[in-house]
């Protein structure tokens, strides 16, 4: 298939099925993955600016039967802008596409639509400056953050995400090895690194595993863990789970996703971590029920709406709403309390999302402490989290004695998912 054709049926799957772009892209042939990631990606990203200059291009309304034309559209507009390729071939390609999905008609108003915008660009510059969220997903946050701060995260929407590692140790080796940027909590930044993942050095050798800065914060929460017995829930594809090993814990993770779960098996065995290991494939609320045996810990990495990764994951603005936020916030309900039960005396809970939402981190571990008296919520520390000789997290990461971390946060570094984490301490 035609590789801008391809662009054109994924990001109507997106918008419209609400399909994410990595499950659409599994069947893709592989030359053309990188030209359609970075297309529909970049689309994504600035896919409000973009429907602003259309609508003001466009004199009246697409027929709904020529609908793949405003794909067409909205993919020829950020090519032009983002992409840099040449126009004249931009434009007879995108014609060429509206021919095949519709008619002459349609081809030449894809045409006028595309060269008029292509002779205007530089006026309209300026529409592009500030990325914004679609009004669905404003609406998420609209309740949570003040508008500086929505806009603020918005603005981390037109940059892709930096490649995050961590090292099981030797971090100031490691970084200097991958010319990489050192934080004092043990996260190395490499910025657009020049060679598969697979192929840079240390990572056969399993002496590092990817994961995001922020996601790497929540472990570092629990203080010493050697020769604890922790439970790891919704534990794949098993970053914190190799955090928890390769400081000393012995971990049983559970996963329903027999697939996600072999992926950690894998991860565990390159890294050399797998001796102090059990896998457990089943959904974390029935192994629950099933279990007899009390943890000294228990990482809850919760499912969410994932709507703090939008920066890896463009389609989650334009994918995930308020219904979705309540959804997961009822199951972490229920996963919590299930968990509670099995702890120890003095153990810990640490509960964790990838959600932006308040209503699955804050308000959630609120609830939990309202009726649960027999729990305390231990103040994070960042003496915990800045351990090494490297940049220092900035202190605005802990707000109210939990962690709650969002985009725009160490912005001139490269910001990070948005992410919370509360330890809760058994009496």
């Amino acid at each position: 298939m035609n590789v801008r054709r391809q662009c054109v049926e994924i990001l109507q799957q997106i918008l419209e099925q609400k399909k994410f772009f990595n499950e659409l892209k599994q069947n893709m042939e592989e030359q053309n993955k990188a030209f359609v990631n970075m297309l529909v990606l970049t689309t994504l990203r600035h896919l409000e600016s973009i429907q602003k200059i259309l609508d003001n291009f466009l004199h009246k309304q697409i027929p709904a039967k020529h609908k793949k034309a405003s794909y067409i559209l909205l993919l020829g507009i950020a090519e032009i802008f983002y992409l840099k390729t040449p126009t004249y071939a931009i434009i007879n390609e995108y014609v060429k596409l509206a021919k095949e999905y519709s008619d002459q008609y349609v081809a030449n108003m894809v045409n006028a639509v595309l060269r008029r915008i292509e002779q205007q660009k530089e006026n309209l510059n300026t529409v592009f400056k500030n990325p914004e969220f679609p009004k669905n997903f404003k609406n998420i946050l609209i309740h949570d953050y003040t508008p500086s701060e929505i806009q603020a995260s918005a603005s981390m929407l037109g940059d892709e995400a930096p490649l995050d590692i961590t090292p099981k140790n030797a971090c100031q080796f490691w970084a200097e090895k991958l010319n990489g940027v050192l934080f004092a909590n043990g996260t190395i930044r490499l910025n657009k690194p020049k060679m598969p993942i697979a192929d840079m050095a240390g990572f056969s050798e399993g002496q590092w595993w990817v994961q995001d800065l922020a996601a790497s914060l929540p472990v570092l929460l629990l203080g010493d863990v050697k020769g604890q017995n922790i439970l790891d829930l919704c534990a794949a594809p098993g970053g914190k789970t190799a955090q928890l090993l390769a400081a000393g814990a012995k971990v049983t993770a559970v996963d329903v996703d027999v697939s996600r779960m072999e992926k950690l098996r894998k991860n565990m065995t390159r890294l050399q971590l797998s001796e102090n290991l059990t896998t457990v494939v089943c959904d974390a609320i029935s192994f629950l029920d099933a279990c007899k045996t009390s943890f000294d810990g228990i990482v809850l990495d919760a499912p969410c709406s994932a709507s703090g990764t939008f920066r890896r994951h463009p389609e989650i603005i334009y994918i995930k709403t308020t219904d979705d936020v309540q959804e997961q916030a009822e199951k972490q309900h229920l996963f919590l309390q299930k968990s509670a039960e099995k702890l120890k005396s003095g153990g810990k809970l640490l509960f964790c999302t990838c959600s932006i939402a308040k209503d699955e981190g804050e308000r959630q571990v609120e609830k939990f402490l309202c009726v649960h008296n027999e729990f305390v919520s231990v103040s994070a520390d960042l003496k915990k989290i800045n351990r090494y000789d490297g940049i220092k997290l900035d202190e605005k990461i802990i707000d109210k004695g939990v962690l709650r971390t969002l985009p725009y946060y160490m912005k001139n570094m490269g910001g990070m998912d948005a992410f919370f984490a509360a330890c809760l301490q058994k009496k």
